[in-house]
């Protein structure tokens, strides 16, 4: 009888038969039965190691699973990276619930491909426990001397670039939504090492500083970001508590980390004094703190050294990532305005900082982050002007941006995520887009990228695949409305309709004034077949929302009341060119009524302006009846999205 076990282990051998089963039973468990694509790699590597105790590599794993041919180039195609991770945490998920009693654990362990089966010891599997690495036969991939690139979310404007949903437009906010976490998070424990960086308290008296406290936090947050060993809290969840009170315990529980960053700072002439703490959320205690009296030409070494003192303490990695390029202190100051502007998202704000961005590149050319934010404002004010008032030349441009980024700071993740949206929204290239988000996963934990990878996921059907990335985004950015509305999306794309609405009932009773979650408690009334409540929900909103008027209408298409459906969008389809309105919405009345050559119609010129709406065509469920006709069969291929 084969009887396999890790060298130099004190566990007893486990028997090869054993193991099998063993796979057999997870394989058919609940967490794996709709993964193929990480049944298909467990099942290689399970039999792998049972048929020859060699080594597997990335070439090999690449081409035998993932159908990579010879030529695949394991640097520029991270797959097999990318989903190793995930089937790490598919197997914590499986033995932190299903598994949790099972007799034999089988694991991938960090640094490589190789299975592993050993006897449960005494203490179960914890889900966060687990985290994916860098292989070890990756060694070598890297350039010599090239450090891990920063995470710059916050030049991404942190989750605001606008993405309107089904029935929804995606907008931006606050949330704290404690039993939709708790129920997101019940496998889910503090890793050793995760941390949010609070804002720093403005000191100075002149409120024109306060982007200098500001920047302070996102700059240290980005720096910390390098770490993979690191969980750090998005921006946009970690400013929830600015101007308020708070104790670091009760940051840690509603975070979900284990260590809190908080400070002042204040600038006096040309000298600045920053004071940053370090504290331990279980017990409140201090474990480092410094106090850095500097020029203000001094700022970005002591954001760094700041971050590296932190990740120090924090034992978060051998060797702490320095920076590719130290900046011209005043392009760095003129980057920490923008950044600032950028996140107040009014067009006079949008214009202030293009030109600050623009000010940095010309004081400092090699400055990656400066292109990065100049391609992320300048995408924001694309996406302003609305779809039939973008240019493809201004497009092109936003990606050379991009691109530049890349040529100076290879592993940018933030470059990579919106390469990845520009190519899923703009040429449906469906595949690429795929590959720079998992480059950009690939680098380190990223918001943007997990939330765009999620909807790429979505509307192409692969519902649990995605929802392991949404789970991964509520880690990253838990108070964010979007993320939020996101998870309402996905429910009601995947006809989980009482869900959605319990999400956008708490979104309602958390942000009473606000438009989403009634947007989304609107669609799934009209998902749920209760057409009357919706028509009335929507017409209580169009004094503060007037385009709520062609929501109304779907409601009264799906109630069979065509004429009103057809009155009630008739202004809105008169001026159609400049409705302010996305012409997927009236596809999706005409979907309603059941009329599939206005459907078709609509949603050809929704596709002819590359809206990002049309984008679910093929998992939206008022297409449902049409899906398979040709005239719909047609759209779905020339978007990429037929089966």
């Amino acid at each position: 009888m084969d009887t396999l076990g890790l060298s130099g282990s004190a566990a007893a051998q486990v028997p090869s038969e054993q193991v099998m089963r063993q796979l057999e039973t997870i394989l058919s468990s609940e967490t794996f039965k709709n993964s193929s694509r990480l049944s298909r790699f467990l099942r290689y590597v399970v039999e792998q190691r049972l048929q020859e105790y060699t080594a597997l590599n990335e070439r090999r794993v690449g081409t035998e699973v993932f159908d990579r041919d010879e030529r695949y180039d394991t640097r520029a195609d991270p797959v097999v990276r990318v989903e190793a991770r995930q089937l790490r945490f598919k197997l914590a998920e499986y033995y932190a619930n299903a598994g949790v009693t099972d007799d034999i654990i089988i694991s991938l362990p960090k640094g490589g491909y190789t299975a592993h089966f050993e006897w449960r010891p005494g203490e179960t599997v914890k889900f966060s426990e687990i985290a994916a690495d860098k292989p070890a036969d990756l060694a070598n991939d890297s350039p010599a001397g090239v450090a891990p690139a920063p995470v710059d979310t916050t030049a991404l404007g942190q989750g605001r670039l606008r993405r309107p949903g089904i029935w929804l437009c995606a907008a931006a906010g606050i949330l704290c939504v404690a039993g939709a976490i708790a129920a997101w998070r019940a496998f889910s424990t503090p890793k050793a090492a995760s941390i949010a960086v609070l804002p720093f308290a403005n000191l100075t008296a002149d409120p024109a500083n306060q982007y200098f406290s500001d920047g302070l936090a996102d700059e240290i947050t980005d720096s910390l970001g390098r770490f993979k060993t690191l969980r750090v809290i998005a921006r946009a969840s970690a400013f929830h508590f600015k101007g308020k009170r708070v104790d670091v315990r009760e940051v840690g529980r509603l975070l979900h980390v284990s260590h809190v960053v908080e400070g002042s700072c204040e600038r006096s002439g040309d000298s600045i004094r920053i004071v940053a703490r370090l504290e331990r959320v279980s017990d409140g205690s201090l474990v480092w703190s410094n106090t850095y009296e500097r020029p203000n030409s001094d700022m970005f070494a002591v954001e760094s050294d700041l971050a590296a003192a932190i990740a120090q303490s924090l034992q978060a990695g051998v060797g702490i990532p320095l920076p590719k390029h130290v900046p011209n202190a005043e392009a760095h100051d003129y980057l920490v305005k923008a950044r600032y502007d950028l996140q107040q998202m009014t067009p006079q704000s949008l214009a202030h900082a293009e030109t600050e961005y623009q000010r940095a590149i010309d004081l400092d050319s090699q400055y990656a982050a400066a292109y990065l934010g100049l391609g992320a404002v300048q995408y924001d004010e694309y996406i302003a002007r609305g779809s039939g008032h973008q240019t493809e030349a201004e497009r092109r441009n936003i990606e050379r941006l991009l691109r530049k980024t890349l040529e100076l700071d290879p592993q940018s993740p933030s470059a990579h995520a919106m390469l990845g949206i520009l190519a899923m929204q703009y040429d449906w290239d469906w595949g690429r887009a795929e590959r720079e988000f998992q480059l950009a996963l690939a680098s380190s934990p990223n918001a943007i990228a997990e939330s765009h990878y999620a909807f790429l996921l979505i509307f192409r059907g692969r519902f649990p695949e995605a929802d392991q990335h949404l789970r991964r985004l509520l880690d990253l950015d838990p108070f964010s409305m979007m993320t939020m509305n996101n998870l309402a999306l996905a429910r009601i794309l995947e006809r989980r309709f009482a869900e959605a609405q319990e999400m956008g009932q708490r979104l309602l009773a958390e942000y009473p004034n606000t438009i989403a979650p009634q947007q989304i408690i609107g669609g799934t009334y009209i998902g749920e077949n209760r057409p009357q409540l919706a028509a009335s929900l929507f017409r209580q909103l169009r004094p503060r929302f007037p385009q709520a008027q062609l929501f109304e209408a779907m409601a009264c298409a799906e109630a069979g009341h065509r004429e009103e459906a057809l009155r009630l969008i008739r202004p809105f389809e008169e001026k159609y060119q400049n409705s302010g309105v996305a012409m997927e919405w009236f596809a999706l009345v005409y979907a309603f009524m059941g009329d599939e050559p206005n459907t078709v119609k609509w949603l050809q010129r929704s596709e002819d302006r590359h809206e990002w709406q049309v984008l679910n065509i093929a998992v939206q469920p008022a297409y449902a009846s049409m899906e398979n006709t040709p005239e719909f069969l047609a759209l779905k291929k020339r978007i990429g999205l037929a089966q």
